[in-house]
């Protein structure tokens, strides 16, 4: 079967309406010898007589009157999925993004997008690594900011900076590290990037663990922090929001390297126009 062309369908509609294959054929900017192979391609396929050849005027025949409101509908459609699809400066976009960043870095993001994209409508997402990978994967967002390395064929993830990370205690509490007693710790849910990190961090120093409160608000594990519930660790760019009269902070140090933060997305997914603009401002950001 014959694929259906559409600047055949447009070559058909132009040629009824001007009644004229030279009128047609000037005003799409074709020669008119292309006009004529596009009509005849289209009775080839239909096996029926489209327009009757007068002289004086072309006229579509009644098979050509019934194609040409089928064109038209089709027309309609293809007009719409143009605009919808090509440079809208409406599109949606869908982010998604772990809490720590969401808080910190990505409003800096949001607020360079919207300078030059004020149409676009965003949607984001906050969860944890895992759950922002999974929903990647399902293409329920179309990117997510992400920190830790992950190794997948299937992501491609654009490097953006890399963060230090702080084990927090309440004021007065002493280094976890050198204090000879049972620890509470304060910790995300699973599947986040931070509390597996968290873990090899207190398994390296042989801690014991007392207790494991898990929150899922950046908030909520601060605020436990002060009340002396637990100690936790977060990201630098966390620590400088929050109040130094009420916690210590102690930096993490080698073996424990700084945490790379990406930002991911499918390798196969359709980049649109938003899209591409979203990365363009993380890059003219971050380099």
């Amino acid at each position: 079967m014959m694929l259906m062309n559409i600047d055949d369908l447009k070559a058909f509609k132009k040629v009824c309406e001007v009644k004229s294959f030279t009128r047609a054929a000037e005003e799409m900017n074709f020669v008119q010898s292309n006009i004529t192979a596009k009509i005849k391609r289209l009775e080839k396929h239909y096996q029926t007589q489209l327009i009757y050849r007068d002289k004086k005027a072309i006229t579509a025949t009644p098979a050509g009157q019934a194609l040409l409101e089928y064109i038209n509908k089709i027309l309609t459609l293809v007009e719409a999925a143009d605009a919808e699809l090509i440079d809208n400066p409406y599109s949606e976009l869908h982010i998604g993004s772990i809490e720590t960043i969401a808080a910190t870095h990505l409003p800096n993001v949001l607020e360079q997008f919207r300078q030059t994209n004020k149409k676009a409508k965003l949607k984001i997402t906050t969860a944890s690594t895992a759950q922002l990978l999974s929903k990647i994967k399902l293409r329920e967002i179309e990117g997510a900011f992400i920190s830790g390395a992950v190794n997948d064929e299937t992501i491609e993830a654009v490097p953006l900076y890399n963060e230090q990370m702080v084990v927090i205690t309440q004021k007065g509490y002493g280094n976890p590290v050198f204090e000879n007693k049972g620890q509470a710790i304060i910790v995300f849910g699973e599947g986040c990037f931070y509390r597996s990190y968290f873990e090899k961090w207190l398994n390296h120093h042989q801690m014991i663990i007392d207790s494991l409160m898990t929150l899922n608000t950046l908030d909520g594990i601060v605020g436990c922090v002060q009340a002396g519930l637990g100690i936790a660790m977060l990201p630098q760019s966390v620590i400088a929001k929050l109040d130094h009269d009420k916690l210590d902070f102690y930096q993490v140090t080698t073996p424990f390297e700084h945490v790379p933060v990406s930002f991911m997305y499918r390798k196969d997914n359709v980049q649109t126009t938003v899209f591409n603009q979203f990365k363009k401002v993380m890059s003219a950001i971050y380099g």
